[in-house]
């Protein structure tokens, strides 16, 4: 897998080397790189794998917190792409298949787990921010997959952070206290206020 300072080198076309800058999107896919490996984000390292200045990286992706947050929103959007294929069934049942599959994937994430362990109170903090990007974009993809496959219900965005908190409850805040996520115990909650929602009006 590349750590993204490759792409920052390069041939021209006569011959020569062709250098560039790397950018902010270098800095996420180093730190996603670094994070998938295990390692901890450090700013400094990272910094000078990319030959800038550490100002320079803050600038661009803000404090540390903010930078892993951001690497855990971008594999919260591959899990569900990753999910949304393996998923069975249709309507009722396929959100609640594809949900216990992205429930099951993230919480047997090595690095996840790994950071869980390390950095409890930081995990903590970025996965139940409900204004944080994880939740918000846990919440959106939870509502695309409503209304493409619930296409006669009525699922209220209420029902949709009700859904994610429960989530957020019995899984990521099991993980990041050191217990077995209720992945179960999620699914069923998600089964039930599903199941309040009306029919959509003729």
């Amino acid at each position: 897998m590349s750590s993204g300072v490759e792409a920052t080198t390069g041939a021209n076309p006569a011959g020569g080397s062709d250098f560039r800058k790397p950018n902010r999107e270098d800095a996420i896919s180093l730190a996603r790189t670094r994070f998938l490996e295990g390692q901890r984000i450090e700013m400094g390292s990272l910094a000078a794998e990319l030959g800038i200045g550490r100002t320079t990286l803050y600038r661009w992706v803000g404090e540390r917190d903010d930078l892993i947050e951001e690497v855990l929103a971008g594999l919260v959007d591959e899990w569900f792409e990753v999910v949304d294929e393996r998923a069975r069934g249709a309507g009722r049942s396929r959100v609640l298949d594809l949900f216990r599959k992205f429930l099951d994937l993230a919480s047997e994430s090595s690095p996840l787990r790994d950071l869980a362990e390390r950095e409890p109170a930081l995990t903590m903090r970025i996965l139940l921010d409900r204004q944080g990007q994880v939740a918000l974009r846990s919440k959106e993809l939870l509502a695309d997959v409503t209304a493409r496959d619930l296409p006669d219900r009525e699922v209220p965005e209420n029902i949709i952070d009700a859904i994610e908190m429960g989530a957020a409850s019995l899984v990521w805040a099991n993980m990041a206290s050191g217990r077995d996520p209720d992945i179960e115990g999620a699914v069923e909650l998600a089964a039930t206020l599903i199941d309040v929602c009306p029919p959509k009006s003729p």
